[in-house]
């Protein structure tokens, strides 16, 4: 998975989905943001609390297509924060990492398979 994105695209896109995150959640799985890109260069990001869900989709610049699920409320903490520059997204073993000019952060996946 890699995709590059506006800064202010992903940060209301990543708030949007982490609204159904819960605080403490009973599964961890629960507390992970999935994020999906397809080769057609959508970018969706969901949360899901089993009650409640919420997906944001925008258009990104794909360059591989993929999925991972990440700790939502980490992701929304970082975007939220980064400079306003693009963000580069990729895939590096069992990390995501994010990248937006100076800033690179690095997020431990979960797995994917376990969401609901």
């Amino acid at each position: 998975m890699e995709f590059r994105v506006d800064r202010q695209t992903l940060a209301d896109a990543v708030a949007w989905a982490a609204r159904t995150l819960p605080a403490r959640p009973a599964l961890p799985v629960l507390a992970g943001m999935l994020i999906e890109v397809t080769e057609q260069g959508e970018l969706t990001l969901a949360g899901f609390d089993y009650e409640v869900s919420a997906r944001a989709r925008e258009d990104a610049g794909v360059a591989e297509p993929g999925r991972a699920l990440v700790p939502g409320r980490l992701l929304a903490d970082i975007v939220r924060n980064l400079p306003p520059h693009p963000v580069e997204v990729h895939m590096k073993g069992s990390e995501v990492v994010v990248r937006c000019g100076p800033a690179e952060f690095g997020l431990l996946t979960l797995p994917v398979e376990d969401y609901p």
